[in-house]
């Protein structure tokens, strides 16, 4: 974990860094998939830190769920093939940190994308975690991903492992209270 990835302040003078992101998740053939808003924390040359409430209703994925009012913290890489968020309930309690595997991040102006590509790693607070998505990623790979996209994307999971194991994931940079970025990440 890079220093700046647990400072949670903006860049001093420069308020670009505290006005609201769009997020646009891309799916590998370009479509738009998920897209939400948020708050933009902190950017430097290699990351971007960013909040935002899930709006939508309750999502049961089998080993979490996700209740409309959870609060994420998200780290989006410009130079790794995966992006963190560290999800925590309305009330403060940490589920765990959702990591998607994915073309390393690009933003422009109020936009940030990612390209998915189908891994993702779910860690529960107690550091266990659990692959996901790897069937589909083995169906891609063998049909539509080059050979960089399966390096990259092997990479990026293997990292994040790494970084489970190591406990070196990145968290939220304060103690107490989730305080939230609001419904429209304000």
């Amino acid at each position: 974990m890079t220093a700046s990835e647990t400072h949670g302040a903006p860049i001093s003078g420069d308020d670009n860094h505290t006005r609201p992101l769009v997020v646009q998740k891309l799916m590998f053939d370009g479509s738009k998939s998920y897209r939400w808003v948020g708050r933009e924390i902190q950017r430097d040359d290699d990351h971007l830190f960013f909040t935002a409430v899930f709006e939508r209703d309750g999502r049961d994925l089998g080993y979490v769920r996700f209740e409309k009012g959870d609060v994420f913290y998200e780290w989006y890489y410009f130079d790794r093939w995966y992006n963190v968020f560290q999800v925590y309930s309305k009330d403060g309690a940490l589920k765990g940190w959702y990591c998607n595997v994915t073309h390393p991040a690009k933003v422009d102006d109020a936009e940030l994308t990612f390209v998915d590509l189908a891994l993702d790693l779910w860690v529960w607070p107690d550091m266990r975690y659990l692959v996901l998505d790897e069937d589909e990623f083995a169906e891609l790979e063998a049909s539509t991903y080059s050979a960089e996209d399966v390096q990259g994307a092997r990479q990026g999971l293997a990292e994040l492992i790494e970084r489970t194991e190591a406990g070196t994931l990145p968290s939220r940079p304060f103690v107490g209270p989730v305080p939230p970025p609001g419904p429209t990440g304000g």
